[in-house]
């Protein structure tokens, strides 16, 4: 169970943070996940602007993005020179963790339950968030614009864990390398553009029993 958040050019400089325990504690804090969400969804702001958008206190923003800063999620955004307000952004290269490491490991697994469940229900949400629109709204113009491009996919193969593991590198890699092409856009230079999310989910068919180390799954039908 890898999770992995690619928001930047990995040949540009920068590498994905690999979350270690000290980092995975520091982003279980509820607020810090939802600042990072909008940073990741809406690209660049200051303290003062996402206490507005969910409501909290600018002091309350500015400590959580410091502490999102130290810990290696956000930096500051050098495409904003402002002596007044600070802006902030995603680090270039994104993060990716071991969740199955650290939910192994009793030190972090408090935290790992937690930052899994905020990850994984936050794509649900936004994804159902999506078909709402399209069952309750269809004719609406923006619902109409994006119909077209807005998919959902299901895939299957028989592969071993080596060739699983290979398949998902190349489909990281390849997911990067388009999302390079569009790296510094914002609402405001690309206008016609909206923040676009793509799930994919690489996982075997395991029953409860067949989770046991050693377990054989017998003779292969004729």
């Amino acid at each position: 169970m890898d999770t992995e958040e690619p928001t930047g050019a990995r040949d540009s400089g920068h590498t994905s943070l690999e979350v270690g325990a000290e980092a995975l504690r520091g982003l279980a804090h509820p607020l810090r996940a939802r600042i990072l969400d909008e940073l990741t969804v809406q690209g660049a702001a200051t303290a003062t602007i996402l206490a507005e958008r969910l409501g909290e206190s600018s002091g309350s923003t500015s400590y959580h993005l410091r502490q999102l800063s130290r810990y290696g999620f956000v930096e500051a955004d050098p495409g904003h020179a402002s002596r007044r307000d600070r802006w902030w952004r995603v680090r270039p290269g994104g993060w990716r963790m071991s969740g199955i490491d650290h939910l192994r490991d009793p030190a972090t697994r408090a935290a790992a339950e937690i930052v899994l469940d905020r990850y994984y229900g936050g794509r649900r949400e936004r994804l159902e968030r999506w078909r709402d629109l399209v069952r309750t709204s269809p004719d609406a113009p923006a619902v109409r614009r994006w119909q077209a491009g807005a998919q959902d996919s299901l895939a299957h193969a028989r592969m071993t864990p080596e060739e699983t593991e290979e398949f998902g590198e190349a489909l990281q890699e390849f997911i990067r390398s388009w999302t390079r092409r569009y790296e510094g856009r914002t609402a405001r230079s690309h206008p016609d553009t909206e923040s676009v999310e793509l799930h994919t989910d690489l996982f075997p068919h395991l029953a409860p029993t067949d989770a046991s180390e050693g377990h054989d799954p017998g003779p292969t039908p004729p």
